[in-house]
């Protein structure tokens, strides 16, 4: 993915987007108004990453900066902002997920009751 031009980068997070309200159409109105920016930001986020992630693919992860005589290497710009955003996305994603129900996830719960779940919502 090659430096996208800002027109590409929206209509990607916009697909982005739509992707996340699929996931999240079924839920609560009063909760919906409240997913649709975190979604925006977690879809912004993830289109980001993906060009960050291609940036420092293709140029690697760090760099022999010279000044004059000096030579040293350095870690590349897009890798920092990779590794800051990268930890705020996951914490914004999840975040995202948490707000799904549990019984709307696909979760196969064919297997015998533990006791663990009943044991946690009555604490």
């Amino acid at each position: 993915m090659a430096k996208l031009s800002k027109k590409k980068q929206d209509e990607l997070i916009k697909e982005e987007i739509e992707r996340y309200r699929k996931i999240f159409e079924n839920l609560q109105e009063d909760k919906k108004q409240v997913v649709q920016r975190l979604i925006e930001r977690v879809a912004f986020m993830t289109i980001t990453l993906e060009i960050l992630e291609d940036t420092i693919k293709t140029k690697g992860a760090t760099y022999t900066f010279v000044n004059g005589s000096q030579r040293m290497v350095v870690e590349n710009p897009a890798q920092k902002s990779y590794n800051t955003m990268i930890n705020r996305y996951t914490s914004a994603y999840e975040k995202l997920f948490a707000l799904l129900p549990k019984d709307g996830l696909n979760v196969d719960t064919s297997d015998d009751d533990d006791g663990f779940e009943s044991f946690v919502e009555n604490k």
